[in-house]
């Protein structure tokens, strides 16, 4: 392999496309021109006008900042040619222009209009070029290159007289030209990184103009062909911000742990810079604080002479003694300020910067965190908001961050371009591992190849400095563990051109890059790789490296199965190191139908072409950050602490804390006994401080109750936050596990003498069998072999009859792999069915026994119902299930009918409280649940299979005066049910199209195929969770009830 890999670089290097542009072309569409006036790339930081006012470290409350954001007058045009060229003059009038919002993306301002795309550029591909003609249907064969004309004006506080003044852009999509007072002032590229401009010189004292003219694409857009919204405009924060002719320019910050990682040596470098016409003398301070506010550093420098125009740089070093060290488990910070003064002490500026000490390497073939292998629980996230696109707030970001640590993910991936700062600053102070990733992804030149892109010298720089600005601007945050050179992008000289840069002038950092089988990465890093095919694919590939998965689980729609198994690999193996779950949130965008009805839009819903439909839409959370059933499954596989069974019949567990740094100090323990689902006994966990990594035995009081026949018994174990923490308050529960308990009690005795329960009559007609006892019939159709109908108390019961259905609404993962169409066989199998015979007999005053043998033609398979009807009103459902061995896989395995819709109320013992299915049920404890019937359903955003309950003991539906039926398992069932029939789920594109039904579809099932999750285009559900053609059988009891 390793000939192999030096015979791919070889073809890189010698590739043919090592082109450079023979003539003079726009910036746009020059990729050798990504900056023009822009300063160098530094640390994001925000200065102060002195160390008091630092310590604050609200970036809001700096009197040197002053925010551009809000209102902007905005012009937009369809194509380069048609904008106002002159418009960023002083005596251009825009009175009349429309006003936006800036950070916003004009493509959710009624301006131009997203277009979702996974891999096809949104334009003619034809690099570095854009515009060339796209086929017709193109959203971009009428809007070429649309253009966004910005203006504003802003006046400069007399305070900031005799200062510096930059103009910052934290993100602009995808190309911009600046101009302040009439003057051309810089060109930006890289819609993900700041850019930054000198404008003191073109300021006057009075009202300011500012002038933005931004491309909607240029030749950097090849780099940007992420799996997302494609969107544009200015949508990230515009700023002022001051500083003194002599100013710090950057810093640096390292916290090496010694060998023991134990004590710290804290080094500091800070690079000055001189932009006046004279020499100037300064004094470097430097103060670091820990969490009471006592400083644990304090170092001035000499004075330093610094030269017009010219640069310096001090340092600073010394070891600390056993600091608080930072992990996703433990964020602990220290507030560090950087002081700048002149000569006569005077102070210039301050600057405040949370560190954390921590240490990241790799040691053999693991990933080493503070010296101990650590697991990546993450997400791949992009920044998205339902309502404003791709713009970031804050409320949004909190959001994400709660939600993450709530559900056990420590880990996330900014997929696939820097996030903003607060980002970073919210993953440092809530403890978040991030991979930080650069924003160069072209996709559309072929993935894992060495493409035009990845080896084009004339992209070289475009793709290096992408790296290198991120690297700059985020290099002092303590939650990055690694940066990755971009995604999906190729691999070649130009990715061996940016791990250079990265390693030569840093090389402490880690550096990860999935292309080309991880030829420019410190790691192995991969996408999708099954679980079972782990090991083998790191034999082959890894080459002593330590490996996690890139991205796996894919979440669309009802997915994520299988993912428990994905951790039992992980966990088993020291090279392996768990992965990002793709992808965190749903890009869902909010519209509202004719009727009012909010639905999630997706690709094509703008009309939008080219677009990829609903494949955005691949999170383990919706778009407006409300949880998913996939969440629940997330936090459960992600939990740090695992309960094991000892001695349960004497209360013996082990409780194994699965952190890496942190004893279980931090939490309370609960437990409870259920009797069929019932609480019989409950009480507390004695205090644990369980060492992190190590499992301790404890006894609960659980005392053997009085055991009744044929009664399971679950000992359910909870932890719970002991104390408030910054994104969850006391008694929030964050990890469970179920244990049945091994009690010896006698079976359920079969069914009694049924001599003493009412007697049946048993008729009939030429249509029907009909059944009456006291209270209550049933109806039996002799050509359709079905329950027809069952009256209780004078009340229909049924809709529709009882019938066999085969089939379940394909899930996003069933039309990826085309189960849609290749298990299609069963799609009509239950309804085609062909009743063969029908009989009735009377075994006995009170039981009556209906035999249906049925075909199914269409799918050359055969059922036999065996109907049992008592006395008391109970039918006894048995099904029994011929499939031939040379048909397709089944989806389901059941029984359906429809019921009264004020049957509404449904209680159920078995999984929840939340959808489950056979690959998708670890994060479900199995009790007693109530919900109505809508709230059993999760509408995805295209209508697909959904609200199924595994594991169920019985299942009850009752109207509002407690009048309805129970559905027992013979032990346990499937079951679902939606106020719709099942056809809506297929018939339509978005949840708010499914019309409601008065009536309610109740599926009572022997199971169904698991819904998958390996991935979303044509993995197959696991082995043991499918139903392959085969003999099945399965029970279950129907009977009247009134609460």
């Amino acid at each position: 392999m390793r000939k192999n890999l030096i015979f791919i670089l070889g073809l890189c290097l010698i590739f043919p496309f090592a082109l450079k542009s023979e003539q003079k072309a726009l910036e746009w569409e020059n990729p050798e021109i990504n900056y023009v006036n822009t300063e160098p790339a530094h640390a994001s930081f925000t200065p102060y006008p002195d160390h008091t006012r630092a310590m604050n470290s609200d970036a809001q409350a700096s009197p040197l900042v002053i925010s551009l954001n809000g209102k902007w007058k905005f012009n937009w045009v369809k194509s380069p040619e048609e904008r106002p060229k002159d418009f960023y003059r002083i005596d251009y009038d825009v009175s009349q222009w429309k006003e936006i919002i800036v950070p916003g993306n004009w493509t959710m301002q009624g301006y131009d209009v997203p277009i979702y795309s996974n891999v096809t550029y949104p334009f003619k591909k034809d690099a570095p070029r854009i515009m060339a003609e796209p086929p017709e249907q193109y959203t971009s064969y009428i809007n070429r290159n649309p253009v966004g004309s910005y203006r504003r004006t802003f006046t400069i506080p007399a305070e900031w007289k005799g200062r510096q003044v930059f103009l910052v852009f934290d993100g602009v999509n995808s190309a911009f030209y600046v101009w302040v007072n009439g003057q051309f002032a810089g060109y930006a590229e890289d819609s993900r990184l700041p850019s930054e401009f000198n404008i003191t010189k073109f300021l006057n004292s009075s009202e300011n103009i500012l002038a933005v003219e931004v491309y909607r694409w240029c030749d950097g857009s090849y780099l940007e062909d992420q799996d997302f919204w494609r969107m544009a405009g200015i949508h990230r924060s515009v700023k002022l911000v001051s500083r003194p002719d002599v100013y710090v320019q950057d810093f640096f910050v390292q916290t090496a742990l010694d060998k023991a990682y134990q004590d710290a040596e804290f080094k500091l470098k800070v690079k000055l810079k001189n932009v006046s016409q004279r020499d100037s003398q300064v004094k470097v301070f430097a103060t670091l604080y820990d969490d009471s506010g006592k400083a644990v550093f304090e170092r001035s420098s000499e004075a330093v002479e610094i030269k017009a125009g010219g640069m310096s740089e001090l340092n600073f070093s010394q070891m600390l003694k056993n600091p608080k060290k930072w992990s996703s488990e433990e964020p602990n910070l220290y507030q560090l300020v950087i002081s700048l003064r002149d000569g006569s002490g005077k102070e210039l500026e301050a600057i405040p910067w949370k560190i954390g000490f921590r240490s990241v390497e790799t040691k053999g073939n693991q990933l080493l965190f503070n010296g101990k292998k650590i697991y990546l629980k993450g997400v791949n996230r992009h920044e998205h908001d339902p309502d404003l696109g791709q713009v970031p707030t804050m409320e949004m970001m909190l959001k994400d961050i709660i939600l993450m640590k709530q559900n056990n993910i420590n880990a996330v991936r900014t997929s696939h371009y820097p996030n903003v700062p607060e980002w970073y600053e919210l993953c440092d102070k809530y403890g978040i591992y991030v991979l930080d990733e650069a924003n160069n992804e072209a996709h559309g030149y072929g993935s894992n190849i060495p493409n035009r892109i990845a080896n084009g010298l004339d992209y070289r720089s475009a793709i290096v400095s992408r790296v290198s600005n991120m690297i700059e601007r985020d290099k002092n945050h303590p939650s990055i563990f690694a940066f990755s050179l971009g995604n999906e992008a190729g691999f070649g000289s130009n990715f061996s051109a940016a791990r250079r840069w990265a390693k030569t002038h840093y090389p402490q950092f880690l550096i990860s890059y999935e292309q080309g089988l991880g030829i420019h990465s410190d790691f192995l890093c991969p996408m999708y790789t099954k679980p079972q095919n782990l090991v083998k694919h790191y034999q082959k590939f890894g080459f002593g490296r330590p490996m996690f998965l890139i991205e796996y689980a894919h979440a669309m729609g009802n997915s994520v199965g299988n993912l428990q198994q994905y951790w039992d690999e992980f966990e088993k193996y020291p090279f392996l190191h768990g992965g990002f779950i793709w992808d965190w949130v749903d890009q869902g965008l909010r519209k509202f139908d004719q009727n009012g009805n909010q639905f999630w839009a997706y690709g094509g819903d703008y009309g939008d072409f080219p677009n990829d439909d609903n494949f955005c839409t691949n999170g383990i959370i919706a778009p407006d950050r409300t949880i998913k059933p996939t969440t629940y499954e997330v936090k459960k596989v992600y939990q740090n602490i695992k309960v094991e069974p000892v001695d349960l019949s004497a209360g013996k567990i082990r409780v194994r804390n699965k952190n890496i740094f942190k004893d279980l100090s931090y939490v309370q323990g609960f437990w409870e006994l259920t009797e069929n689902g019932i609480v019989i006994q409950s009480g507390e966990v004695p205090k644990l401080n369980t060492k992190a990594g190590q499992a301790e035995e404890i006894n609960l009081p659980v005392k053997t109750p009085e055991l009744k026949p044929g009664a399971e018994y679950f000992l359910k174990v909870s932890f719970a936050l002991a104390q408030d923490e910054l994104w969850a308050k006391k008694g929030f529960v964050i990890a469970w596990d179920q244990l049945q308990m091994p009690y010896s009690q006698a079976e359920l005795p079969a069914r009694q003498n049924i001599s003493s329960i009412q007697e049946l009559k048993l008729s009939e007609n030429s249509d029907s069998f009909i059944i009456t006892g006291k209270n209550f019939s049933a109806t039996f159709g002799k050509k359709t072999g079905a329950l027809e109908g069952l009256e209780f108390n004078g009340k229909q019961m049924l809709s529709s009859p009882l019938v066999p259905n085969f089939w379940r609404a394909p899930t996003d993962n069933d039309r990826g792999r085309g189960s849609d169409k290749i298990l299609a066989i069963w799609r009509e199998a239950g309804q085609k069915r062909r009743v063969k015979n029908i009989t009735a007999k009377q075994i006995s005053p009170q039981l009556i026994e209906i035999i249906t043998d049925t075909s199914i033609p269409s799918a050359n398979s055969s059922l036999k119902n065996v109907y049992k009807v008592y006395g008391n009103g109970e039918i006894q459902v048995e099904y029994y299930f011929q499939a031939s061995s040379d048909l397709p896989d089944i989806p389901r395995i059941g029984m359906q009918m429809s019921i009264p819709g004020e049957f509404e109320n449904v209680e159920w013992y078995g999984r929840g409280p939340q959808e489950t299915y056979s690959d998708r049920k670890t994060g479900a404890a199995i009790g007693i649940y109530k919900m109505k019937v809508d709230e059993l359903f999760y509408p995805y955003i295209e209508p697909q299979e959904s609200g199924n309950r595994t594991d169920t003991r019985w299942v009850k539906f009752t109207n509002q005066n407690g009048l309805g039926f129970m559905a027992q398992g013979l032990p346990t069932i499937e079951f679902s049910a939606w106020h719709f029939p099942q056809i809506e789920l297929e018939k339509h594109k978005h949840s708010n199209e499914i019309k409601r039904d008065k009536d309610i579809t109740v599926n009572l099932d022997y199971g169904q195929m698991g819904v998958g999750g390996d991935d979303s285009w044509g993995a197959p559900v696991h082995d043991e969770f499918r139903l392959l053609p085969s003999n099945y059988s399965y029970q279950f009891i129907l009977k009247p009830i009134k609460e």
